[in-house]
């Protein structure tokens, strides 16, 4: 693994997944590379020294020139990457840097996007190369440098030297920061590596933010010095900002956001116009799919305008007493909907073609008969209070509800029924929309599906489990309650990969998933954040002592015998619990210490 820069707690994740055995546990023996000046990552991967990097949203540009990268993961919701000036330099505005002098790193073009987006180009300013030693800003060698504010500004705080900060994010230029990636050759060659690496780092960099006083201390330890603890703490506490671990996932990344970073790109020159970015992105199935499915929503949602749309203009057509009539017939047999009028008595009266499509009627069949042959007896009540309010109050009622076609299958449709005069305004008509949206609305489900429940268990994601908790955490503070929190992590599990192959491994996790729900109560959640980790929500508990039961109860259960491959094998658990509030109120706090507490046990054999 090969890192951008020297030892520091930037790189925690990765300290975390080796030290703590996350790799060792996927079957990897890993060997973390620091960088010094100069180093290109990328060439160090390309060239064989490294099967892995960290990079900058620049791989972008890397892929563009033909290096075939892959992202992997972002670590950095928000780029650390600013610009700094000393207050006492009187450049407290983004346009006093003209004819200045400035340090910019390589891998920096964030910086010069924002820099067009004000306006001016390099040419505007004296460009000097990156010493980086930030005494050049504090001796005057530079006016204005480039920083992590991760890092850097934590000298300038300890020496009581105040500065200005621009970001790029002041001009709307929110770049990725710090995403690791490999080839596609390694991605080609080595799938399982490359998916393993990926789920261990990622359970590091997990590990990394719900602990960073000990991955503080071990970075110390035993990999460098050249930052004092009360350094490598002002950037854990920066990081978190700027990762947002609380909210969003480690190593998430949108498809649509690497698209707005080509974008930028483009404006720069350094791209063409509709780069597909898409193409260098590792996303697992489940990411896939939710990507597929809004987009199919998308296109969904407006086709319907468009046809909401349409019938808005029949609608009109409708009132307008001169309208030309032949004209009017075509639009309504044609239309890429279904159109039906009803009259007073809710008896059909026109039937178009689309209506035969969807609801298997012809017309000559059904033309006279009442609109309720399609509506299920059960709801057919509330449609005619529906229709009824049309044609009494003369509004215009959408609503959805479930339709029988002529060989009784039933579909869900969205309706959208409006009030017309016939000729002469003697008799009162209702013309009707209806759509299928039986296909959408299972679509949308597979969208929820994917977004919040894990593609191998169907049980609550780490996303969903965390709302859950957070959700728990309000209701027990307002009804003063206890609520348990248990971090359970499957014993062996890997022996069981190693020997019987990832396949039995995912049998075995979809065996569990399908007995803790056994062990809990109505109201309990249970939910899979990911690999062998499992958490558990216990409301309203009264005690660690009603907590612990129920977890050994699941210890009962994971314990059973099951049969994998005409195999019996048996597993346990490793089980720890924190209990709110009397051991935390904080939902990170909480999580930590079931964690906690679940190493103390695994490493006491329990």
């Amino acid at each position: 693994m090969q890192l951008k820069w020297q030892h520091q707690f930037q790189f925690a994740g990765y300290y975390a997944a080796k030290e703590k055995g996350f790799y060792k546990d996927a079957g990897l023996d890993v060997r973390i590379i620091e960088a010094a000046p100069g180093v290109d990552v990328v060439r160090e991967v390309i060239a064989g020294r490294a099967q892995f990097g960290v990079g900058t949203s620049e791989l972008i540009l890397n892929r563009y020139r033909g290096d075939a990268v892959i992202v992997l993961g972002v670590i950095f919701q928000h780029s650390p990457l600013g610009l700094i000036t000393l207050t006492s330099s009187g450049i407290d505005n983004i346009h006093k840097l003209v004819d200045r002098n400035v340090m910019i790193e390589s891998g920096s073009s964030e910086l010069f996007a924002y820099f067009f987006q004000e306006g001016f180009t390099q040419k505007a300013f004296n460009l000097q190369h990156h010493s980086q030693n930030i005494n050049d800003l504090l001796t005057g060698k530079t006016d204005a440098m480039s920083v992590y504010i991760t890092d850097e500004l934590y000298p300038l705080k300890q020496q009581g030297h105040t500065y200005n900060l621009f970001s790029p994010r002041m001009s709307g230029i929110d770049f990725y920061g710090d995403n690791f990636f490999t080839l596609e050759s390694e991605l080609a060659e080595h799938p399982e590596r490359v998916k393993a690496f990926r789920e261990a780092t990622l359970r590091g960099w997990r590990y990394a933010m719900q602990n960073p006083d000990e991955i503080i201390q071990l970075i110390y330890d035993r990999y460098s010095q050249q930052h004092s603890i009360e350094h490598l703490q002002f950037e854990a506490r920066a990081m978190y900002a700027l990762m947002q671990p609380e909210l969003i996932d480690p190593g998430y990344m949108n498809p649509g956001r690497w698209q707005h970073i080509a974008q930028t790109y483009h404006q720069l020159g350094l791209l063409p116009a509709h780069f597909d970015a898409d193409a260098m992105l590792y996303l697992p199935n489940s990411e896939n799919d939710v990507k597929k499915l809004e987009r199919t929503l998308y296109y969904t949602a407006a086709g319907l305008s468009l046809l909401t749309l349409f019938l808005g203009v029949l609608f009109r057509f409708y009132r307008t007493v001169r309208v030309n009539e032949a004209r009017l017939n075509i639009m309504f047999d044609h239309a890429p909907l279904s159109l039906i009028v009803l009259d007073d008595q809710n008896r059909i009266q026109r039937w178009n073609a689309e209506a035969e499509k969807t609801f298997l009627w012809q017309a000559k069949d059904i033309v006279g008969k009442s609109i309720f042959v399609i509506i299920p007896l059960a709801i057919r009540p509330k449609i005619e209070e529906i229709l009824t309010t049309v044609h009494k109050e003369r509004t215009i009622a959408r609503h959805e509800n479930a339709n029988l076609k002529q060989d009784g299958t039933e579909i869900l449709c969205e309706w959208l029924n409006a009030p017309f005069k016939g000729k002469q305004d003697q008799a009162g008509f209702i013309i009707c929309m209806a759509r299928d949206i039986t296909e959408d609305k299972q679509l949308e489900q597979k969208l929820k599906q994917a977004a919040h429940y894990d593609n191998l268990t169907s049980l609550p994601n780490r996303a969903l489990i965390f709302n859950e908790l957070k959700h728990s955490l309000t209701l027990a503070a307002a009804d003063n309650t206890k609520v348990a929190v248990l971090f359970l992590d499957l014993n062996g599990f890997k022996e069981i990969n190693d020997n019987l192959g990832h396949e039995s491994g995912d049998i075995l996790l979809i065996t569990i998933a399908q007995r803790l729900p056994n062990a809990i109560r109505a109201g309990d959640y249970v939910g899979r954040l990911g690999g062998d980790e499992f958490l558990v929500i216990l409301q309203d508990i009264g005690s660690l002592k009603n907590a612990q039961r129920l977890a050994d109860t699941m210890q009962e259960l994971i314990s059973q015998s099951c049969l994998i491959k005409e195999r019996a094998v048996t597993i346990s658990a490793s089980i720890g619990i924190s209990l709110y509030p009397d051991d935390a109120t904080e939902i990170n706090a909480l999580i930590h210490l079931a964690d906690q507490n679940m190493y103390q046990a695994k490493q006491s054999g329990h």
